[in-house]
């Protein structure tokens, strides 16, 4: 009889462990169920751009893209061109004749050889070019505008704007200052190609063809 009652005892300690962890095993279940259904506190907050794109995927501008081109254009100024005009303060002591003769017979090929220098040069035109050194020199009738500020000279005793930029050098030299005039200016670019001065050759270039335009 005394083994049966050890064997009733053993049974009811192990349905008693198993008991056990059934327990602390539904506690912690409990628990952790608990825990993930917690309420987090505070309001939502949209993410930033969150609006925007909600209205664009619904074809819908919103409020503030729709106002912003208005308020852009009634700022928007047009403009022609980036160049400006110099001072309106031009002296002109000889007025010379913006027309009536041929620009670009102006100046010779054995003029522009001998302001930049050079061994030889091209044929006779608006465009002509020199070799050792080797240069490239374009002369016309300009507008006042220019593309800078320029450095203020005279030339045969009228204002003169020296400009250069990106290795080349403009002279302008005013023939008139009649703000009818559209092209008043006779301008002189020396590109160089080789090692000398641009705007040295470019001053004896203009000097030369403002004594050889007629006076008005």
């Amino acid at each position: 009889m005394e083994p049966r009652t050890s064997e009733r005892g053993l049974r009811g300690m192990r349905l008693r462990r198993v008991s056990a962890f059934t327990t602390v095993l539904s506690l912690a279940l409990t628990l952790g169920l608990t825990a993930c259904a917690t309420k987090v506190g505070g309001n939502p907050v949209a993410a930033a751009g969150a609006s925007s794109a909600e209205e664009t995927t619904s074809g819908k501008p919103s409020a503030s893209r729709a106002t912003t081109p208005r308020a852009s254009a009634s700022k928007a100024t047009p403009t022609t061109s980036g160049a400006a005009k110099p001072s309106s303060d031009i002296k002109i002591t000889t007025p010379k004749k913006t027309a009536g003769y041929e620009v670009c017979d102006v100046l010779t090929p054995a003029e522009v050889v001998a302001a930049v220098g050079a061994a030889k040069g091209s044929e006779k035109g608006c465009v002509q070019s020199t070799e050792e050194p080797f240069s490239v020199v374009l002369f016309l009738l300009s507008p006042a505008e220019q593309e800078q500020e320029p450095r203020v000279i005279e030339v045969g005793g009228n204002t003169a704007y020296e400009l250069k930029q990106e290795g080349e050098c403009t002279v302008t030299v005013m023939l008139t200052d009649d703000p009818d005039e559209f092209t008043p200016g006779f301008m002189v670019t020396v590109t160089p190609l080789g090692d000398f001065d641009p705007c040295e050759a470019a001053l004896k270039l203009a000097t030369t063809a403002f004594g050889k335009i007629p006076n008005a």
